[in-house]
């Protein structure tokens, strides 16, 4: 665990600075008087992308950990040991999606203020706007988004808390220094709305576990936990699509183009192989395991694995072992 967010730290860090690089002066196209770690965790994205990611990891890892038990009581396994998991899964799951719309808002304000033409990508927003409403789907045509649904002003309020506030569009910097829009805005799109639905999913969990002391009951309730858990993963992926294709065509934000940053060194192919090659095989190695364990489960004392399948999620341990 101490690994993997300390590795992970320094990933985000790197990132933060790529988008808002600092901790450094700017002489003669040289860099100088380099500030290591002002430029790794003072900058202004650090904060928000390190928490913001955090949080995202805890719902990715909480409804994929859930989505194979809930997977189980569909198919009629609903002992003590399904709904112990469950509990612990969605639980940490359901708190994370809840607070992660409260992060959103935070990085996509501090997107406003430091990257304003990535948040016209994001919105499709051509022309610099006054109350600039929101557009809900839709494809943006190069000057506008045809075929959403507008929000008046919401965009306006999401950005800056000011519903007549003036956000800044794509039409400010020359074509050339436009992401491109409509992969930006899908991706962006696809996060929040993947992200909504799984707060909602949280919310119905949570209602039901601290209103009624159980888990959920309806069939249809598992079956959203199954489809939420590789629903999570393309809402983390998305949301890193829109933080760094979003950022282009800077690899550095304002200083350093992608297309400058393109290396000749060689071997480049080989690196990529080995690197899916373990990989595979570590997951080959995973899965093999799992397996072993799924066709002979421990044998806990005093907890029955039953697995009748008309014995509803709530049922307690006393009345599954009567049975």
């Amino acid at each position: 665990m101490i690994a993997g967010v300390t590795g992970s730290l320094f990933v985000i860090s790197v990132n933060g600075w790529m988008n808002y690089p600092g901790g450094f002066v700017l002489e003669n196209g040289a860099a100088v008087d380099a500030r290591p770690w002002s430029a790794l965790f003072g900058n202004a994205y650090f904060w928000h992308e390190f928490v913001h990611m955090y949080v995202a990891g805890y719902i990715v890892a909480g409804f994929l950990v859930a989505t194979p038990y809930a997977w189980g009581v569909l198919r009629g396994r609903v002992s003590r040991y399904e709904r112990t998991a469950l509990a612990i899964a969605l639980s940490a799951a359901a708190i994370a999606s809840m607070v992660q719309p409260l992060i959103g808002d935070w990085a996509a304000r501090e997107v406003a203020k430091q990257q304003p033409v990535k948040l016209a990508a994001m919105e499709g927003l051509a022309r610099t706007t006054a109350g600039a409403p929101e557009h809900l789907l839709g494809w943006y045509d190069g000057d506008k988004v045809v075929y959403g649904i507008e929000i008046p002003r919401l965009l306006s309020l999401f950005a800056f808390h000011d519903p007549n506030a003036t956000v800044q569009g794509l039409e400010t910097v020359p074509p050339t220094d436009r992401p491109p829009v409509n992969v930006v805005r899908l991706s962006f799109q696809a996060m929040v709305g993947i992200g909504t639905l799984l707060a909602f999913l949280g919310l119905v969990f949570l209602y039901v576990r601290f209103r009624k002391g159980r888990l959920p009951e309806s069939r249809w309730f598992y079956r959203a936990v199954v489809l939420a858990g590789p629903l999570s993963v393309v809402a983390l992926i998305a949301g890193w699509v829109t933080t760094e294709v979003g950022r282009q065509p800077w690899i550095v934000y304002g200083f350093m183009r992608t297309s400058e940053a393109v290396t000749g060194a060689h071997g480049i192919p080989i690196g990529y192989g080995t690197l899916v090659a373990v990989y595979l095989g570590l997951a080959g190695a995973v899965a093999w395991m799992l397996l072993r364990v799924s066709r002979a489960p421990l044998e806990v004392p005093g907890v029955a694995m039953s697995s009748a399948p008309d014995v509803p999620p709530s049922r307690s341990p006393e009345s599954s072992r009567a049975r």
